[in-house]
């Protein structure tokens, strides 16, 4: 069914949370869509929130006891998603541009072989997983990162995880987000390569927004170390997991 269902994880930073899923609602007209709240054991204000805004979008709300990290809850929420674009945001992205929804949409109706459209992503991949950052395609309105992109659409070999969207025949085919990687890290490489080596395209599509917590927020909290006691050596981990898995298609530049 054509639509977008909206995957956002959420832990606490009620505050971001809102911010983000006010600008989804507010600029969100012309196309269906749902949200999928997927709660990593947020404090109570957070499911009162939610709670108080059922009647403006269509929601659904999944809690879970404890913090099971992003790539456990996105799966949680592809399980329940109902339409054909399945989307995956971070709870600190400002949406800027009121027909965003329907420019992802439109770009992958027109292209049965996009895999996946993000609103930002990089050209190029190392062999050791790294992406290269001056490859970056984007229209983020964050003032240290590249300048923002020209064209209205633009390939690349993998998508940001901040914000993407991915066929459902993809996922199906995939079988959803490698839970290997663990709590977090890399989940949006990896879904990227899955999606080129599976015959797909990936693109980023020129939408206005910001990405408040860029370089990750959850990561910054001090409660993120009773669940990652050592965030680098994860991220060291998962690179390694990564371009283990890809090397047969690593480097990869588009």
């Amino acid at each position: 069914m054509r639509g977008m269902s909206i995957i956002i994880a959420v832990w606490n930073q009620l505050g971001y949370t809102k911010l983000a899923v006010e600008s989804i609602l507010r600029n969100s007209a012309g196309i269906p869509f749902e949200l999928i709240i997927i709660d990593n054991g947020s404090r109570p204000e957070v499911k009162q929130y939610f709670d108080g805004i059922n009647d403006k979008a269509p929601l659904t709300y999944i809690r879970n006891d404890r913090n099971l990290g992003p790539i456990r809850a996105i799966n949680q929420g592809i399980a329940a998603a109902r339409y054909d674009y399945i989307m995956v945001i971070h709870n600190d992205v400002i949406i800027m541009d009121e027909r965003w929804l329907q420019k992802i949409a439109e770009v992958m109706d027109k292209d049965p072989k996009i895999g996946i459209a993000g609103l930002a992503g990089r050209k190029e991949i190392y062999k050791n997983g790294c992406v290269n950052e001056s490859s970056l395609r984007h229209n983020l309105q964050n003032e240290d990162l590249n300048e923002p992109m020209d064209e209205d659409v633009s390939d690349v070999a993998v998508v940001d995880g901040l914000c993407f969207t991915m066929r459902r025949q993809l996922l199906e085919r995939i079988k959803g987000l490698d839970e290997s990687y663990g709590f977090m890290h890399c989940y949006d490489l990896d879904v990227s390569l899955a999606s080129i080596a599976a015959g797909y395209r990936n693109v980023v599509v020129n939408v206005e927004a910001m990405h408040v917590g860029n370089g990750g927020r959850s990561r910054r909290a001090s409660e993120y170390k009773e669940y990652v006691k050592d965030d680098y050596g994860l991220l060291k981990k998962n690179c390694r997991i990564l371009s283990d898995k890809w090397r047969h298609i690593l480097p990869l530049k588009v």
